[in-house]
């Protein structure tokens, strides 16, 4: 008799205690089969969140090597360009007169 079953003062007979057994093992299997799902989710966001802070990474070094070139002062007057790619750049307005 299940721990449940005894506190609540049921009496199972032979066969409601083999379909209480089968339930709980079909219970038991459902749980396993979540909490394996769950896990390769888990392993899944996991990997975007790396993927994503490599980004987020990769993003505040280039702005902060754009940002550098474009106040070093040593090189004139400078703006932000944009290829026809799509890079943005640095570039030396006085060389644009």
């Amino acid at each position: 008799m299940s721990a449940a079953a005894s506190r609540l003062g049921v009496v199972h007979t032979p066969a409601t205690a083999r379909i209480q057994a089968r339930w709980e093992g079909w219970e038991l299997q459902h749980l396993r089969a979540l909490c394996a799902e769950q896990a390769e989710e888990i392993e899944r966001l996991k990997r975007e969140v790396e993927f994503a802070d490599a980004c987020a990474d990769m993003h505040q070094r280039l702005n902060e090597s754009l940002e550098e070139a474009l106040h070093d002062s040593s090189a004139g007057a400078r703006c932000l360009g944009l290829t026809k790619s799509g890079e943005l750049l640095v570039i030396n307005t006085g060389a644009m007169q």
